[in-house]
């Protein structure tokens, strides 16, 4: 298996794996979207390769973090994550999650922000975002709502994050832009 950035070519079989793993359109938009925005980060837009068809892809973007001063600082959201449903549970997850907090850190970049399952990403070193001071700008349950420190990060990444037009498409409120 081979994790590498996406290709042109691909982005319909990447779109198409996110609305199999998902049952929807909803996570294939908001790929679409923030590949024509300036949130976008073509290297950190990442596919598992077997066979020489991507089977898995992971999204890193940028988003906002806006403290109690109203200071707007740029982190990296996880959003989506999806595998093909027959390629699942084969380790092309932990490949994508793994490379991309690699290059991520490399960049020197602060923090990663995810909303996902409880049991999955503490494994990759997430935890509750709220133990960072970092809340969504929705209710969820604290222990769905992750963050991760990586090089970059000072105590001054704390606040509330703050989401892109994209990620309308799966409901989140709409108060960042770069």
């Amino acid at each position: 298996m081979e994790i590498r950035p996406e290709r042109p070519e691909e982005y319909a079989m990447v779109e198409r794996i996110h609305e199999r793993a998902f049952g929807g359109a909803q996570e294939a938009r908001v790929v679409a979207l923030v590949r024509q925005s300036p949130e976008y980060i073509h290297e950190l837009s990442l596919v598992a390769v077997v066979e020489g068809r991507p089977i898995g892809h992971i999204l890193f973007s940028y988003v906002g973090l806006q403290d109690t001063q109203g200071v707007m600082r740029k982190v990296v959201v996880l959003a989506p994550l999806a595998v093909q449903p027959e390629f699942q549970n084969l380790g092309a997850g932990k490949r994508l999650v793994e490379e991309g907090l690699a290059r991520l850190d490399a960049m020197g970049a602060p923090l990663v922000v995810v909303r996902g399952h409880a049991h999955y990403y503490p494994r990759f070193g997430f935890v509750p975002s709220v133990q960072m001071d970092i809340r969504p700008p929705f209710d969820i349950a604290p222990e769905e709502y992750m963050a991760k420190r990586l090089s970059g990060y000072t105590l001054q990444y704390k606040g509330i994050v703050r989401y892109p037009v994209a990620f309308a498409e799966v409901g989140y409120p709409v108060e960042f832009g770069l």
